[in-house]
């Protein structure tokens, strides 16, 4: 029985950081298709955000814009982030 509570414990984990990091691109993409004022600090902090975790995607489809970059190659990230984030969770189970 503890067992089974352990690895639960442990898919829940996983399933709260990768919906957080989602969260996280999910905002940044956002901002940058809003043209949120990168100088304010909240801001910047969470698009360095996004750049961090997406730093593997950013110019796997390159785009025309910087919009529509961020939101293909930032949007692969982020559901890459969250299938990975599931099957390692389902596997925790």
């Amino acid at each position: 029985m503890v067992r089974t509570v352990t690895r639960f414990s442990a898919a829940t984990v996983v399933l709260v950081i990768t919906g957080v990091i989602a969260a996280l691109i999910a905002l940044a993409i956002i901002l940058v298709l809003v043209d949120a004022n990168a100088s304010n600090m909240i801001v910047g902090v969470i698009l360095d955000i996004g750049d961090f975790f997406t730093t593997p995607f950013q110019g796997m489809f390159p785009q025309s814009t910087e919009e529509r970059d961020v939101l293909i190659n930032w949007g692969i990230a982020l559901l890459v982030y969250l299938a990975v984030g599931g099957l390692i969770a389902r596997i925790a189970r």
